[in-house]
């Protein structure tokens, strides 16, 4: 990895820039909008349209430069026209709209509500309440609708720098994980091993986002920590995960490598075993056109095959945390098991296998990219559990 001195983001390209506003037009223009507006609030997808997250963007379909909004204004390489809103949004937003001729458009919203594969962590959507409806007020004879789905599809498949720079976001990941087998030890502080981890990945040049950690003796429950856990020394049997999200050029990576502190109990082995069996297998199948109830369907009967059960986690990576769709306990897939993979898909594929008795899970992944020949690996480390003692 570079050193600190060379780590600086310079940006993505204008051709980039093009491809994705391409996307969303294209979207928008099969669903018969005359324009995408991201009102204030919306973050990842104003920055997935302007490289500024703190930002509110109108984008008319027919091919018209964009207009945006930002506290200070100016312009940037990608948006030319960017007013100031110095705290107050609504007008700026407004005037947007209305001298971009969308006083009587049919004008779609992203972020309104969470969608199939963007704002997945927030069904209510993520738009400022207020500063929109005074919009709406503004706008009398213009209809509004939600179209989330318009830009998450666009984002739903990555160009070839967004995939750079995952890869790259995913190296980082390599190194914080290196960090953290490293330093874990019996007696180690866990604060001081979290902000450890942490500071390494931003040395490196990622963003800040927070690692997520996790550790307690093996076969119990570990509390989440995504603050250094104070008043934690790491003891002999305890098993860590993590979470581990480096951020490059805005796109959200995650590695999850499991460690145990002293060696690995034969009763735990066949089921990383079996983890390293169904995950290569769910990759291999990652191609085009797979839909994720068949994904689903296959871990399913590859647990009762072998008489262990098997659980799917994986959401999708990006700009921002809201990426998916979004696969947990908590939410089944049910509702996008008919969606299908395509090329240029990226997210975090980490399947679980437990014991029966329930005590015992292995869970363990990272970065994967869908390509014609399957699933294709963003990072470079062994699968295993890491021991150490």
């Amino acid at each position: 990895m570079e050193s600190p001195a060379d780590s600086t983001w310079q940006g993505y390209s204008l051709a980039e820039r093009d491809r994705r506003w391409a996307a969303v037009r294209k979207n928008a223009a099969e669903a018969g909008l005359d324009g995408v507006f991201v009102p204030l609030g919306n973050g990842s997808d104003a920055r997935y349209l302007t490289e500024q997250a703190a930002a509110s963007v109108v984008l008319p379909t027919d091919g018209r430069a964009p207009i945006g909004v930002s506290d200070r204004g100016g312009h940037t390489p990608w948006v030319s026209d960017i007013r100031t809103a110095n705290r107050a949004w609504a007008e700026p937003m407004a005037h947007a709209l209305l001298d971009l001729g969308m006083e009587r458009a049919r004008i779609g919203v992203s972020g309104l509500k969470g969608g199939k594969v963007s704002h997945v962590r927030n069904p209510d959507g993520v738009v400022d309440y207020s500063a929109y409806a005074e919009v709406q007020r503004r706008l009398p004879n213009a209809t509004f609708e939600d179209a989330t789905d318009i830009v998450g599809f666009a984002r739903y498949v990555k160009g070839e720098e967004e995939v750079a720079c995952l890869r790259h976001a995913a190296a980082i990941g390599e190194v914080g994980i290196e960090e953290m087998a490293e330093l874990a030890r019996p007696g180690m502080d866990a604060a001081v091993l979290y902000a450890r981890v942490m500071g390494r990945m931003l040395d490196i040049g990622s963003e800040y986002y927070p690692l997520a950690f996790y550790c307690a003796p093996l076969g119990e429950e570990a509390a989440r920590n995504t603050d250094p856990p104070l008043g934690m020394r790491l003891r002999l049997g305890d098993y860590i995960t993590n979470e581990t999200s480096p951020v490059w050029g805005g796109q959200v990576a995650q590695e999850d490598q499991p460690i145990l502190v002293g060696p690995i109990p034969d009763a735990f082995k066949p089921l990383i075993d079996l983890q390293r069996e169904v995950w290569e297998a769910g990759l291999a199948m990652m191609k085009p056109g797979l839909t994720f109830g068949e994904l689903l369907d296959f871990v399913e009967a590859f647990g009762k095959q072998h008489d262990v059960a098997t659980s799917v986690t994986m959401h999708g990576r990006g700009i921002g945390d809201d990426n998916g769709p979004l696969i947990t306990p908590r939410a089944a897939g049910e509702a996008i098991r008919g969606l299908r993979m395509e090329a240029g898909n990226v997210w975090i594929w980490k399947p679980s296998t437990h014991s029966p008795d329930g005590k015992l899970t292995f869970q363990w992944g990272g970065d994967v990219l869908v390509t014609d020949h399957g699933g294709e690996r963003l990072f470079k480390r062994p699968h295993a559990c890491i021991s150490v003692q």
